[in-house]
């Protein structure tokens, strides 16, 4: 009965480090294709700083992202209403 015990522990000791290692490679491949993204999106100087031209496609970006969740929100919102 312990072999079994130690088995099942071992293996679940084993499954976590593995889709924890998994989770963590994820998530570094998706930060580095943000990073790709951005910088072929917005318009950079040669030193890699945001260019003024840049920066203001960067900021209009993010208002239309803002407003565009805000006005999912809302929709969320009445249909909850509407379901009340």
């Amino acid at each position: 009965m312990e072999v079994v015990l130690f088995v099942l522990l071992l293996v679940l000791v084993v499954a976590f480090r593995v889709n924890r290692s998994s989770t963590v490679d994820d998530s570094n491949a998706i930060e580095k294709e943000i990073d790709k993204d951005f910088e072929e999106g917005f318009e950079h100087e040669s030193v890699g700083e945001l260019s003024t031209h840049g920066m203001s496609d960067l900021v209009d970006w993010y208002e239309d992202d803002l407003r565009e969740r805000k006005l999912e929100q809302s929709k969320e919102i009445e249909s909850f209403n509407e379901i009340k």
